[in-house]
């Protein structure tokens, strides 16, 4: 579940806190408050593995009741002949790419927002901005490479920006005048049945391309263009 070793700087309360806010909250979200999980193992505790199973209760569950760990036991083993499988006809390539693309997105737009309400606007900015900014750097050469893009100058950026924006979904218009862009973000896909999303939760959206210039390339500025308004079309300049 952690990308190499990200594993050794997670401590075992993030793990908890993410089995709390998810696996324990599945039951309410399927409309059955008799289910809840066991975790038997956390592998940032040194196990080999994170493990658990759903446990269905005969009466509801309070809020603190619905996960509960057993490091005693073990999970029933994984089958996969009798797991559950999505058909084929119905679940081609590219609609599972999809699936997969915005369920990686969820955890963004469901984090942004909590973040500015924690830690407040301005504090959560500086966070959401520096996150987005190492990420950015740190997977420039991975994703520009599933996009078909390369490393160089801002001319191979802003044509990485607009494979991007179209692999979100996000309508982008891109104008060049004396080897500056402008780009104009019609929609932020990631936010957009979110209405009263902070206009701090932009910040990871500035950091993130921050990071990704640098990681394009050095010395390629680019910057958000004030916006009287609170949400998108964002104008982004770069060069």
């Amino acid at each position: 579940i952690w990308k190499g070793t990200a594993i050794c700087g997670v401590p075992g309360e993030v793990s908890r806190a993410m089995l709390r806010g998810w696996h324990a909250n599945n039951g309410a979200a399927l409309g059955d408050l008799r289910l809840g999980f066991v975790c038997t193992k956390q592998s940032v505790d040194g196990q080999d593995g994170l493990e658990g199973y759903y446990y269905q209760y005969d009466h509801p569950l309070e809020l603190d009741q619905r996960l509960v760990f057993a490091r005693h036991l073990e999970a029933p083993l994984f089958d996969s002949k009798t797991a559950p499988a999505l058909p084929v006809d119905s679940w081609p390539k590219p609609r599972l790419e999809k699936a997969y693309r915005n369920y990686a997105m969820e955890y963004v737009k469901t984090a942004a927002p909590v973040i500015v309400q924690v830690f407040g606007p301005e504090d959560a900015s500086y966070l959401l901005h520096l996150t987005g900014k190492l990420i950015g750097m740190q997977y420039f050469d991975e994703v520009a490479q599933s996009l078909g893009g390369s490393r160089g100058r801002a001319t191979e950026f802003a044509a990485f920006l607009r494979t991007l924006f179209e692999s979100q979904d996000d309508v982008a218009e891109i104008s060049e005048s004396e080897g500056q862009f402008e780009i104009r973000q019609q929609g932020w896909k990631l936010m957009a049945d979110v209405a009263d999303y902070h206009p701090a939760c932009a910040s990871v959206l500035t950091g993130l391309l921050e990071g990704l210039a640098a990681g394009c390339g050095r010395h390629i500025p680019v910057y958000l263009k004030p916006n009287s308004s609170a949400g998108a079309p964002f104008v982004w300049s770069v060069g």
